[in-house]
C-alpha cells in the first residue's frame, strides 16, 4: 500500500474515534469493532438523510486528509517508504484496537495529549517497528490526537435532534472543521510542549455562544476567530482618543481594562489568548511569539490566587502533567507570555489588594512579562494599578458601524433562511429607534436583541428590563417547546425562574460569582423542599435546569456560574426584592458587586418598594456621592416615580455637573435625556470638565445633544477635540459635520474615517487637510474627494479596490494605497491626471508605474510586492526621487536596478530576501542621510560604513552589525537596532547627541559608556 493510500486509511480512523466521543455512547466507544455510523444512521429517517450522513463524514475526512498528507509529507522524508508506511499503518492500528473507555475522554475539556497517552498505554502498535519509524508513529499518533480533539470539538455536541440541524448546515460544518484544523499550532518536535499547549488553547477558547431559542447545539457555538468583532479603547483621562485594542497593544506591557457589564471584556480576553496561541498577532510589535495565560479570579473566590504553574488549570487539567519543570516561569521570565487576567470585580471588595500584591509580586519577579488584566469600572479607584505599571483603558460603547457589523455577524452564524431580510430590518429599527440604538451599543444586550428580533417576529424591547426579562423566557421555555422534546423533568417556567432566583441571591450575598456543583444542588434541595409539586429529585431537578436551560453553564468540572453574570444579578434583583430585603439593598449599595443588583431592584420593585429603595440612597450618610451615583442610575430601570422624589435625585444629580471624570460622564449619561438641560448649564472649568460634558452628551445622543455639542465645536483643547471626534459616529453624520465639526481644529488637520456612512458632510470641515479611510467591509469609490478642495492628503484601506481615475483633476499632494495585497494588482497609472502629486504610498501591489513620469513634482515613492524585478526599470525616468520605499522585491541580489537615481536622501528596503550587496548605496554617500532595512536577514552590512552622511540608520530583521563600521558616521543622530537578544554598544562609547532604540527585551551592555546627549530608548 502506498503512503498515500495509508494515509487516506488512517482519517477513516480518526473520524471514527472523533465520532465515537461525539456520541458520548461509552458501550459504542468501549468496543473497539463497533461502527459509529452504524449508530448515527438510526438517528436519522430516509434514505437521502443517511446518504447525506455518509457523505459528512466522507467529507470530514476529507478535511482530515487535507491536513494530515502535507503533514506526512514534510516528517521524517529521508525514511524509506516502506518504512514510513508501516509507521502510518502501526498509528491506524491503534485507533482501531482503542477500546474508548476512561471517562475524561468523554469530558469537555479533552485535549490532544492526554488522548495520545491514553492510547499509547491501551493500544500500542509500535513493537516491531525501527528506531526513526517508531519517532514518526509517535508524531503521526500526536498529530491524528489533535485531529480527534478538534473534530469533536467543532461539531456541536450530540443530542436527540441535532443531526438534522448539522446535516442542514453540512457546508458551513466542515468549513469551520477546515479552518480549526488549519489553525492548529504546528509542532516543531515531538516533546515540543509549548505546541501542545498553544493547541489546548485554541481548542478550549476559540468558541463562542450565541443567543437565541431557535440557536440548537448546533449551531449555538460559533468559532471565535470568526465571530469576534474587535472593539475599542480610549482612556479615562488625557490620551489618544479611542482606537482598536490591538493598536493599543505595542504601547505597554500592561493594561487594566475596564468596562461594564456585557461590554465584552472577558470575551476580548479569550480572543487576545486564541489570537496568540495561534501567531495571529505577527503584526503586533511584541505580541507575535507569546504564549497566553487566561486566569479567571472567579475560580479564586475561595482559594489562594496561582502561582504560575498552575496557570495552566484554566485551558486543560491534562497537559500540566507534561509540562517540562519550570517551563512557565521560563516563558514569563523571558518575556514570551502574557498574563490575562479576569474578572477583579468578580472577587470580594476585601480580597482586591490581595490581588494587587499577587500582581506586583508577578512584576517583580517576571518584569518582562506582559499582563491584560479586566474589571468593571467601580470595582476599583482610577490609578488602581499605577504603580505596578498600568496603562488604563476603557472598552467603548460599539459604534453604528460595530453595531451593524455586529448584527451582520450575527446573522451570518445563524441557520435558517430569509436572514438577509430579518438583518436589515433590525439593523434599520436600530438606527431610527433611539432607545433601542443605545441598548444595541453593549454588545450583550445587541446579542440578545438579534436573538429576541429573530425569534419574536422583529418585537423589540425598548429597556433592557424588558430586554431581560424576555430573553431569560426565551432561554428557559422555547428552546424545547420550539424543538418539540419531551423533558424528562417538568418544570414550569414560574419554577425554574424560582429555583435560579434563590441561587443567584445566594451568590451575591456571599460575594460569589460561581459556586461547585453540589453546592448549586443543595441551593436547589432547599429551595424545592417549600416546592412540593415538584416531583423530580434536586439532582434531577439540577441537571435538567443545567443541561437544558441555558442560564446556567459549567464552564469547567465542577464549578456552575450564570451563562452571563447580567443575568444572575437580574434574577438577584428580583428576588431580593420579593424577600423585601429594600435595606439589605441600600446597606450594600456603595459595594460595586451589588450596585448592577440595586439599579435592577429599582426595576423590579413594585412602586412603594423603589420609594423606599430610592430615598434610602439619598438619605445622608458615609456612601452620599456614591449612593447618588446609584439612586441617578435606578431612573434608567424605574418605570414611574413620584415627581417629588425624582426631582430630588435630579437636584442631588446637579451637584455632579459638569462631570470630572469619564467615569461620572457615563453614569449621568445613563440617567437620561434630562441631564442635557443639567449638562447646559454651568460652564466646565477645565478642559478635562468639558471632555467629561462631551462624552456625557454623546452618550445620550438625539437632537438635543447635538445642539449642546454644537457649542463645543470650536473647543481649542485636544482632549475635548478627541471626544467630539469620537463622537462623530453616534449622530447623522452630515448635520454633526455641519454643525458641530465644521470649525473644529482637527489635530494635524486628520481626521480618520471607518464608515463610508461618514463621507456625507465632510465638506463642511474647514480644517480638514488629511483624510485616511479605512473600508474593511469595501466600499470602491473615491468621487467624494471631489466636494473636499481643501484635502491634499488621502489614505485609503478599502477591500473593494481603489477608484483612482475618480482622483484627476483634485490639489491632493499625496496618496496613500493601504492594507494588505489585493486580489489584483491596481494600476496607478490615473494618478498621473493628479498634477500636485508629490508623494505615492502603495502598501499594496501596483502597476502603471511608467506613467508616473508625467508627474514633475513626485519626489517620494513607497511601492510594495514587486514580484517582476525588470519591471523596476519602468521608474528609470524618476531620477529626482529624494525618497523611494520598496517593500517584498524577491529575486533581487543587489540594488542594480536602481541605478537610474541621482541624488536619493532616503532609503527603505524591507523583505527582499535575496539581498546580499548593498555596495550600490556608497553612490550615494553624499546625500543619503536617512537609510532603513527590514528582513534582509542575508545582506552584507558593510558598505554603510561609507555612508558618512548619515543621520538616521534603522535596522530590523538583519544580520547583526558591527557597531564598529559606525565610527566614521558623525552626523549620525539616530540608530534603531529592532529587537535583538544582545546589543553591545561599547564600539559606540564617548560618542554624543545619538539616540539608540533596541527592543524591550534587549540586553544592552555598554550603554553606560555613551555620551553627552545619549540616550538608549525601547520599542
Amino acid at each position: 500500500m502506498s503512503l498515500e493510500a495509508s494515509a487516506i486509511a488512517l482519517t477513516t480512523a480518526v473520524v471514527k474515534a472523533a465520532a465515537k466521543i461525539w456520541l458520548g455512547d461509552r458501550p459504542i466507544a468501549a468496543d473497539a469493532s463497533a461502527k459509529a455510523l452504524d449508530l448515527l444512521e438510526k438517528q436519522v429517517t430516509g434514505l437521502n438523510d443517511r446518504r447525506k450522513l455518509r457523505l459528512l463524514f466522507t467529507n470530514l475526512e476529507s478535511r482530515v486528509a487535507d491536513r494530515l498528507l502535507p503533514f506526512l509529507d514534510a516528517e521524517f522524508r529521508g525514511l524509506p517508504e516502506n518504512e514510513r508506511v508501516a509507521a502510518v499503518e502501526a498509528v491506524h492500528e491503534t485507533f482501531e484496537r482503542a477500546a474508548l473507555t476512561d471517562d475524561d475522554l468523554f469530558a469537555t475539556d479533552l485535549d490532544a495529549a492526554y488522548l495520545y497517552r491514553y492510547l499509547r498505554q491501551t493500544a500500542p502498535a509500535d513493537a516491531l517497528l525501527s528506531a526513526d519509524a517508531t519517532e514518526l508513529y509517535r508524531r503521526v499518533l500526536r498529530e491524528c490526537c489533535a485531529y480527534v480533539v478538534q473534530v469533536t470539538s467543532t461539531l456541536p455536541r450530540f443530542q436527540p435532534g441535532a443531526l438534522v440541524e448539522i446535516l442542514r448546515r453540512e457546508t458551513e460544518i466542515l468549513e469551520t472543521v477546515r479552518n480549526v484544523l488549519a489553525a492548529l499550532p504546528e509542532r516543531r518536535h515531538p516533546d515540543d510542549f509549548a505546541a501542545d499547549f498553544r493547541r489546548q488553547v485554541v481548542t478550549a477558547l476559540d468558541r463562542m455562544a450565541l443567543f437565541g431559542a431557535g440557536l440548537t447545539d448546533a449551531t449555538r457555538l460559533y468559532p471565535l476567530s470568526v465571530a469576534y468583532l474587535s472593539l475599542s479603547v480610549s482612556a479615562d483621562h488625557d490620551g489618544p482618543p479611542a482606537e482598536r485594542i490591538e493598536h493599543v497593544l505595542p504601547g505597554t506591557r500592561r493594561i487594566l481594562l475596564r468596562g461594564e457589564a456585557g461590554s465584552g471584556k472577558t470575551t476580548m480576553l479569550q480572543w487576545l489568548a486564541v489570537q496568540c496561541a495561534s501567531r495571529q498577532l505577527e503584526a503586533v510589535d511584541g505580541w507575535s511569539r507569546l504564549e497566553p495565560f487566561l486566569v479567571r479570579l472567579r475560580r479564586f473566590s475561595r482559594s489562594r490566587l496561582p502561582a504560575p504553574e498552575r496557570f495552566l488549570d484554566e485551558v486543560g487539567r491534562h497537559i500540566a502533567d507534561e509540562m517540562p519543570n519550570g517551563w512557565v516561569h521560563d516563558r514569563l521570565r523571558q518575556g514570551r507570555a502574557v498574563v490575562l487576567v479576569d474578572g477583579i470585580d468578580e472577587l470580594p471588595a476585601e480580597r482586591r489588594p490581595e490581588v494587587r500584591d499577587w500582581l506586583g509580586e508577578l512584576i517583580d519577579a517576571f518584569p518582562r512579562a506582559r499582563f491584560v488584566v479586566t474589571t468593571r469600572p467601580a470595582a476599583v479607584e482610577p490609578g488602581w494599578l499605577a504603580a505596578e505599571g498600568f496603562t488604563e483603558v476603557r472598552l467603548q460603547p460599539m459604534t453604528q458601524r460595530d453595531v451593524r457589523t455586529f448584527v451582520t455577524r450575527w446573522h451570518a452564524a445563524m441557520p435558517g433562511e430569509a436572514l438577509d431580510e430579518r438583518r436589515d430590518a433590525l439593523i434599520a429599527a436600530i438606527a431610527t429607534r433611539s432607545a433601542v440604538r443605545r441598548l444595541a451599543e453593549n454588545p450583550l444586550l445587541c446579542a440578545l436583541l438579534c436573538a429576541l428580533h429573530h425569534e419574536g417576529n422583529g418585537h423589540l424591547p425598548d429597556n433592557r428590563m424588558e430586554l431581560y426579562e424576555v430573553a431569560l423566557r426565551m432561554l428557559l421555555d422555547s428552546r424545547d417547546v420550539e424543538r418539540r422534546i419531551e423533558p424528562e423533568v417538568r418544570l414550569s417556567l414560574t419554577e425554574k425562574l424560582v429555583l435560579l432566583r434563590h441561587l443567584a441571591y445566594w451568590l451575591v450575598r456571599n460575594g460569589h460569582t460561581d459556586v461547585a456543583a453540589e453546592d448549586a444542588e443543595a441551593r436547589f434541595a432547599a429551595k424545592l423542599a417549600a416546592m412540593g409539586q415538584v416531583t423530580a429529585s434536586p439532582q434531577q431537578v439540577f441537571r435538567h435546569v443545567l443541561d437544558r436551560g441555558g442560564v446556567l453553564r459549567e464552564p469547567v468540572p465542577g464549578r456552575i456560574d450564570f451563562v452571563h453574570r447580567t443575568f444572575g444579578e437580574y434574577l438577584a434583583a428580583k428576588a431580593a426584592v420579593e424577600e423585601d430585603d429594600i435595606g439589605v439593598l441600600v446597606a450594600n449599595a456603595h459595594r460595586d458587586e451589588w450596585r448592577e443588583v440595586v439599579v435592577l431592584a429599582a426595576g423590579h420593585a413594585h412602586p412603594a418598594q423603589r420609594v423606599k429603595l430610592l430615598e434610602g440612597l439619598l438619605a445622608p450618610g458615609p456612601e452620599k456621592l456614591t449612593h447618588a451615583l446609584v439612586a441617578l442610575a435606578c431612573l434608567e430601570t424605574s418605570p414611574e416615580l413620584p415627581a417629588g422624589l425624582r426631582a430630588k435625585i435630579e437636584a442631588r444629580t446637579s451637584a455632579l455637573i459638569p462631570p470630572k471624570t469619564f467615569a461620572t460622564a457615563e453614569s449621568l449619561a445613563a440617567a437620561g435625556e434630562f441631564v442635557l438641560d443639567l449638562l447646559a448649564g454651568p460652564v466646565p472649568a477645565d478642559p478635562a470638565a468639558a471632555a467629561a460634558t462631551v462624552r456625557a452628551a454623546a452618550l445620550i445622543g438625539g437632537p438635543a445633544a447635538l445642539e449642546l455639542l454644537a457649542g463645543y465645536g470650536g473647543a481649542q483643547d485636544p482632549a475635548v477635540v478627541d471626544e467630539l471626534i469620537a463622537a462623530y459616529p453616534r449622530f447623522d453624520p452630515a448635520e454633526f459635520a455641519e454643525h458641530v465639526l465644521a470649525d473644529t481644529p482637527l489635530p494635524s488637520g486628520c481626521l480618520s474615517v471607518y464608515d463610508p456612512a461618514m463621507l456625507a458632510g465632510l465638506e463642511h470641515l474647514r480644517h480638514l487637510e488629511v483624510l485616511l479611510c479605512l473600508f474593511d467591509d469595501g466600499y470602491g469609490r473615491l468621487d467624494f474627494v471631489r466636494r473636499l478642495p481643501r484635502l491634499r492628503e488621502l489614505r485609503v484601506q478599502d477591500l473593494a479596490g481603489f477608484d483612482l481615475p475618480s482622483l484627476a483633476g483634485t490639489p491632493l499632494t499625496h496618496v496613500a494605497l493601504l492594507g494588505d495585497p489585493l486580489p489584483q494588482s491596481v494600476d496607478v497609472a490615473p494618478l498621473a491626471e493628479v498634477p500636485g502629486l508629490t508623494r505615492l504610498t502603495a502598501e499594496v501591489e501596483t502597476h502603471g508605474w511608467a506613467r508616473l513620469a508625467d508627474l514633475p513634482g513626485l519626489r517620494r515613492l513607497q511601492l510594495s510586492w514587486v514580484n517582476q524585478p525588470d519591471r523596476l526599470a519602468e521608474l528609470a525616468p524618476l531620477r529626482r526621487l529624494r525618497s523611494l520605499e520598496l517593500n517584498h522585491v524577491f529575486h533581487l541580489p543587489d540594488l542594480s536596478a536602481l541605478s537610474f537615481l541621482d541624488s536619493p536622501e532616503e532609503l527603505h528596503f524591507e523583505g527582499w530576501s535575496a539581498l546580499r550587496d548593498i555596495s550600490h548605496l556608497t553612490r550615494w554617500s553624499g546625500t543619503l542621510t536617512k537609510l532603513q532595512l527590514h528582513g534582509c536577514l542575508g545582506a552584507d552590512l558593510a558598505p554603510i560604513a561609507d555612508l558618512t552622511r548619515l543621520e538616521t540608520l534603522r535596522l530590523s530583521g538583519t544580520a547583526p552589525l558591527d557597531l564598529g563600521l559606525l565610527s566614521g558616521l558623525t552626523e549620525l543622530r539616530l540608530l534603531s537596532l529592532g529587537n535583538p537578544d544582545w546589543a553591545d554598544l561599547t564600539p559606540l562609547a564617548g560618542r554624543s547627541d545619538l539616540t539608540v532604540y533596541v527592543g524591550l527585551d534587549t540586553t544592552v551592555p555598554g550603554a553606560d559608556l555613551l555620551g553627552p546627549g545619549c540616550v538608549v530608548k525601547r520599542l
